[in-house]
């Protein structure tokens, strides 16, 4: 109904929205300048803001920049977990099976 009422062709703000369709806002370059430290200086980072801020977006954005042979992305959008979830989740992202003797 809404997307009659603007006139869109599809549905705003997806999961599958092109990153080269992001507005370059002062908060997105400056998601993304801390992004591309993190993968200049090899380490690991920490995206944090408000829901709806555009923290996955931005994590989707710079994952498509990036070459699949040389880096891997862990994301782990729940931040309701312990520390065991996290290093649990960190080893399933990294390739630990799950099945595998402890």
């Amino acid at each position: 109904m809404y997307k009659t009422f603007y006139s869109l062709s599809r549905e705003p703000f997806t999961k599958d929205t092109d990153p080269s369709e992001a507005y370059p806002g002062a908060p997105f370059q400056e998601a993304m300048r801390a992004l591309e430290y993190v993968q200049r200086t090899r380490g690991i980072g920490l995206l944090m803001g408000e829901p709806g801020a555009g923290k996955t977006f931005a994590l989707r954005t710079l994952k498509e920049s990036l070459n699949p042979s040389l880096h891997h992305v862990v994301y782990f959008p729940l931040s309701t977990g312990g520390v065991m979830d996290f290093y649990r989740g960190l080893a399933l992202g990294l390739g630990k099976n799950r099945n595998t003797a402890r």
